[in-house]
């Protein structure tokens, strides 16, 4: 008897473990209205604040898309107290920003009209560039999953991160998996000048599941920042160690249909992994980023200036859009179906597209070669930037010339503060060294303070 129960609570056991995933597999699928012709929405970058308005939600709205992904800062939650400084703000005013980003009207309108899904970034984490050792990181999680309308018995109220994954129209159709490159990643420092760690292992072994048992067409990965790059010294990026893992377990598990979504760097991009053999396919990346404002708001002739300093590795200056902007993504299926990615600008109008076949992202272990030459990247990072920037100025390109010689003025600014402190140092030793009354070996001072040599 005692036997036959524990039969009994093992199989009660089994049936309820099953029913729970099943249960959360079918609240993870999100419906979407014709499932041959899916349309998702995606963006980064709004700060709700000031002078930048949210009215970009509106036309976001009018798309009737099936969904719309947060890839970060979908509010500004830290302070900025002088440029490139930012400060945690506290519990009270994340608070309100979140509330005053949700209940903005143009918000309001889209949370009424299309589903929504995403991951954070560093500025709704709760300060500019922090990573696992940010201390309020679990407080901003529950804030954040509120932000969202995440429900309250939802797993993810009590992991460690907020990495997630979803099926859009069923599990044949298309998988989300987002990331979370905040909560783990491993923070640089002086001391430690390069991290070697976004994920952590917990959310690398729960990615390895995803893609091992996936069954969709397209898989899309949302993170945070940008993936690919490597090579461009100001933006955040993954850790190319990272990436190449990424790529390691796609090939893995001969994984068909990946394209990476991104955020963060304040202009929209299309990139493209150079080498399709190290992955089976070609692997794109498409960013989209700047819905309240954008690096041409703050940097005076952007696009000549990142056409300056960004290598064409992953991309050229006509796959780049500085502007405001949100991302359209257009799904069709079968062994004619397609991905187009629109890039549209605050009014809607499409400023830039690109069109990838279905067939051109299916795995081909024929190809495969892991260890093929790839001279685009196998070049050091820094050589590739400063090839493409003598590049620049041999060319003759007036950005090049300006940041070059705003290099200069800023290094001769430095020196001469340098021998400023000097000399400084200099005269206060001096004048040490004289009230003490004492000139080395040649005298001392009189009371007019000269020196009396003997």
């Amino acid at each position: 008897m005692l036997v036959s129960n524990k039969l009994k609570d093992l199989l009660f056991l089994f049936i309820s473990t099953f029913q729970f995933f099943q249960i959360l597999a079918i609240s993870r699928t999100i419906p979407v209205k014709d499932p041959d012709n899916i349309l998702l929405t995606f963006g980064s970058c709004n700060r709700f604040q000031g002078n930048h308005l949210d009215n970009i939600f509106y036309p976001i709205a009018d798309i009737k898309s099936d969904l719309w992904i947060w890839l970060g800062d979908a509010a500004y939650l830290d302070l900025r107290i002088r440029p490139l400084t930012f400060v945690y703000a506290g519990e009270k005013i994340i608070k309100e920003r979140f509330q005053a980003v949700k209940n903005s009207p143009a918000y309001v309108h889209l949370r009424n009209s299309t589903e929504i899904i995403g991951v954070w970034d560093n500025h709704d984490y709760g300060l500019n560039n922090a990573g696992k050792n940010f201390p309020h990181k679990d407080m901003t999680q529950q804030l954040w999953l509120d932000f969202i309308d995440e429900p309250k018995e939802s797993p993810r109220r009590k992991q460690k991160g907020i990495y997630e994954s979803y099926y859009i129209g069923d599990s044949s159709k298309i998988k989300v998996i987002l990331l979370d490159v905040r909560y783990f990643k491993e923070e640089t420092s002086k001391w430690k000048p390069k991290g070697t760690d976004l994920l952590g292992e917990e959310q690398w072994r729960w990615l390895e599941e995803e893609l091992k048992g996936n069954t969709a067409e397209y898989v899309l990965i949302g993170s945070g920042i940008q993936v690919l790059p490597d090579d461009r010294i100001i933006p955040e990026h993954w850790y190319a160690e990272n990436r190449d893992r990424l790529i390691g377990l796609i090939r893995k598990y001969k994984v068909s249909g990946v394209v990476l979504l991104s955020g963060d760097v304040h202009f929209a991009e299309v990139m493209r992994y150079p080498c399709k053999e190290h992955i089976g396919y070609e692997l794109y990346e498409f960013t989209s980023s700047g819905l309240t404002h954008s690096v041409n708001n703050h940097v005076p002739y952007a696009e000549e200036c990142l056409d300056a300093v960004f290598p064409e590795t992953w991309s050229k200056r006509s796959e780049r859009y500085i502007g405001l902007n949100f991302g359209v993504l257009r799904f069709s299926f079968g062994k004619e179906g397609e991905v187009k990615y629109e890039v549209r600008d605050s009014e809607s109008r499409i400023v830039m597209e690109k069109k990838v076949k279905k067939e051109d992202l299916v795995y081909d272990e024929g190809i495969v070669d892991e260890n093929k030459e790839c001279r685009e990247i196998q070049r050091g990072k820094y050589g590739r930037f400063f090839g493409h920037f003598g590049k620049g100025l041999v060319q003759g390109k007036w950005a090049a010339y300006a940041i070059l010689g705003i290099l200069l003025l800023l290094v001769l600014i430095v020196v001469g503060l340098i021998v400023l402190v000097v000399k400084l140092i200099i005269w206060v030793a001096r004048k040490l060294l004289r009230l003490g009354g004492i000139v080395g070996d040649s005298g001392k001072i009189d009371k007019r303070g000269k020196v009396k040599t003997t």
